[in-house]
């Protein structure tokens, strides 16, 4: 597919290969833990066509090597020891793995980086099981895995849990309010794209809770997870308005993308790209149509700033890191190499 023009990059191929580096890294045998562990829920599984699906998920579909890597770098960040965090990870990851199938049905969303989602394969009900499948396999994972870490740390890291799970929870029904609407204010939207950031800012705080670090290196990389959660976000608006079909989906059954809400505060765009959300059935001419829209009255450069600014955010405020930053700053560094 043709990229659009003013949004096509060239990727930082040096960039690249480090960012995976990094992930194999770090990532690659706790996420294959974690495959194996779904594994194991499925064989508990009575209903064969569940099971099916499980299996699907995990050897077909299935891939997080960026959730341990961002335990183990706050871990290692604070001088800890990345191991003892990582029978930590793979419950999390579980659990997180079951939400991302019931955003999925949720956004009505068949298909994901040229694959079928669980919920495109097997139907809404399959899906919706699937998913209640892995979280509460992963929560009593996670259970039994911080009978093993001391009372105190354990007791915060469910906190953590809890509290910034339930804020992900509550943007997840926020965005419902939003979806396919045209009104959505700029205020609006990037309260939700924060709110949405709280599993990015758990998975850095618990790293640097478990891996000792001192109140003031775990506010920071709480800090810093918050920040990353919402340029990851950003950045997919910006890669969505690069792809006509995911851009005709968004419009359909999510939230407008940031570059179009910039777009949409100059009076006579919004009416231009209003009419073409109106249509019941849109093409990917119209997609095109919105692009070259919002190309043109800045929402792209408007929201490219945006990054920009978080990118230099998020640099500052792991200044008082002591141990291992380069990891910290290549996450925020590639979280730009859109711009």
């Amino acid at each position: 597919m043709k990229a659009r023009p003013n949004v096509e990059k060239q990727i930082d191929e040096r960039l690249f290969d480090q960012v995976q580096k990094l992930l194999e890294e770090k990532g690659r045998e706790t996420s294959e833990c974690a495959r194996k562990h779904m594994l194991e829920i499925s064989k508990g599984v009575r209903s064969p066509e569940v099971r099916k699906a499980l299996n699907y998920f995990a050897k077909y579909y299935w891939s997080d090597l960026a959730r341990p890597t961002l335990m183990f770098t706050a871990c290692e960040a604070v001088g800890g020891n990345s191991k003892k965090v990582a029978s930590i990870a793979v419950p999390i990851m579980l659990i997180a793995a079951g939400i991302d199938i019931h955003d999925d049905i949720i956004d009505q969303s068949k298909v994901k980086n040229d694959r079928l989602t669980v919920f495109g394969r097997f139907g809404r009900d399959v899906a919706l099981l699937v998913g209640d499948s892995l979280i509460f396999g992963g929560l009593v994972q996670l259970y039994h895995s911080l009978r093993k870490v001391p009372a105190q740390k354990a007791a915060k890291t469910i906190k953590v849990i809890e509290n910034l799970f339930f804020e992900l929870g509550d943007a997840e029904a926020y965005e419902l309010q939003l979806r396919a609407k045209t009104n959505v204010s700029l205020r609006q939207y990037l309260q939700l794209v924060k709110r949405k950031a709280a599993d990015v800012e758990a998975y850095t705080y618990i790293g640097a809770l478990l891996g000792g670090g001192t109140k003031k290196e775990i506010t920071a990389l709480r800090k810093y997870g918050r920040i990353l959660g919402i340029l990851a976000i950003l950045r997919d608006d910006l890669m969505d308005m690069r792809d006509e079909e995911e851009l005709l989906h968004r419009l359909q059954k999510e939230v407008v993308p940031l570059p179009i809400l910039y777009a949409m505060e100059k009076g006579g765009t919004r009416d231009k790209i209003c009419q073409i959300i109106a249509k019941k059935k849109k093409t990917k001419e119209d997609a095109r149509k919105i692009t070259e829209l919002t190309t043109n009255y800045n929402g792209f450069e408007r929201s490219k700033e945006i990054i920009s600014k978080l990118i230099a955010e998020g640099l500052s405020v792991i200044k008082t890191i002591q141990h291992k930053v380069e990891n910290l700053r290549l996450m925020i560094y590639a979280m730009g190499d859109i711009l």
